[in-house]
């Protein structure tokens, strides 16, 4: 991000604390998620490293109310949850108090399966219920939403660039994304649906990916 040392950076819906651990101490991360705050504060270990990321602040905290003073941030990033949360208006309005002028909401965002239609996650998508279930604001996801959400009299400078993630392995590794991604009340089924449907070593799944990037005027 070409940020100076001692910046300060808010990670959105930071999880076990994975990115924290990529930007230093000086980072701060939210979340909604006790168990995955104390993982990413350092009372307790990362079950994937065992590393403990120690010297980071972390709140339980809604995006949608930012527990912090206007003008607190130096950049903000997201990974992989934006495109989930609900009320996408009043988290832009959160991001737009607490960003300093100049600085950055950089995003990772899920755009979901590539054109590829020969995949784990065409046919696992086509496994999910359709009613009563809510993935947050297709506004997130695309960069006309985004010009949408963004006022050009608050923001400047909008890009979205689009990646094309290559997830193919076994099928525990392809499930362990999918899975955890969605949360499903019926898991088991689907799970079992889709191992019969790719019962080889190696399970094919590619995933369109956009890093988004708006910058507080």
């Amino acid at each position: 991000m070409g940020l100076r040392p001692d910046a300060r950076v808010l990670d959105l819906a930071c999880g076990d604390g994975h990115l924290l651990r990529l930007m230093g101490t000086r980072a701060i991360g939210i979340d909604i998620a006790l168990e995955d705050l104390h993982i990413a504060c350092g009372s307790s270990s990362d079950s994937a490293s065992g590393s403990r990321p120690r010297g980071h602040h972390v709140a339980q905290a809604r995006a949608q109310a930012l527990p912090f003073a206007a003008q607190s941030f130096d950049a903000i990033t997201c990974h992989l949850a934006f495109m989930l949360f609900d009320d996408l208006e009043s988290v832009v309005g959160q991001l737009t108090r607490v960003l300093r002028p100049g600085a950055s909401f950089i995003a990772l965002l899920g755009g979901g399966p590539t054109a590829d239609g020969a995949d784990t996650f065409h046919t696992f998508a086509s496994m999910l219920p359709r009613a009563g279930r809510s993935f947050g604001d297709r506004r997130a996801s695309s960069e006309a939403g985004w010009r949408e959400l963004f006022s050009a009299r608050d923001w400047r400078d909008l890009s979205f660039e689009r990646w094309e993630l290559d997830l193919s392995g076994s099928f525990d590794d392809v499930w362990r994304f999918l899975g955890s991604s969605y949360q499903l009340a019926d898991a088991e089924r689907v799970r079992t649906a889709l191992r019969e449907k790719f019962p080889g070593a190696r399970v094919p799944l590619s995933i369109a990916t956009y890093c988004a990037t708006a910058i507080r005027r």
